[in-house]
């Protein structure tokens, strides 16, 4: 049987706002080029600004981890987290752990005890040296 009908949903993200607007603003035409036979209608859902942590705690966070001996790396969300409201009124970071397959914010994310012990040590090592600057 041939569907008769698809839908997708396409999530751009990047740090660069005018990045974003230029990907975006090419999915229209792509739909429509490869469209054939079929009728395309394009829909932009949502739209967020990127938000850059301007503060020290992303440095913090890493020098923690490194502290602990924690692997680490700096990642880039892009997600809507609280965070990029937070990060408007007070210094902000966030603690990302490994998930399985790299899934995350769904109902089948899975990331392991210790790997989530791990992100709680952060936290907490990061707390204190923040409370104590």
């Amino acid at each position: 049987m041939v569907p008769g009908h698809a839908l997708f949903s396409i999530d751009f993200r990047h740090p660069d706002e005018a990045v974003l607007t230029r990907l975006g603003d090419q999915v229209a035409g792509i739909c429509q080029a490869n469209a054939k036979k079929c009728t395309v209608t394009v829909t932009e859902t949502s739209r967020s600004r990127p938000v850059p942590f301007t503060s020290n705690v992303p440095d913090l966070i890493e020098t923690t981890a490194a502290t602990l001996d924690f692997r680490k790396m700096r990642i880039l969300s892009g997600a809507g987290h609280d965070a990029m409201h937070l990060a408007k009124v007070c210094p902000t970071g966030m603690i990302f752990v490994p998930c399985e397959n790299g899934v995350s914010h769904a109902e089948i994310e899975n990331a392991t005890p210790a790997d989530l012990a791990a992100g709680t040590r952060v936290l907490a090592a990061a707390l204190v040296d923040l409370a104590n600057a």
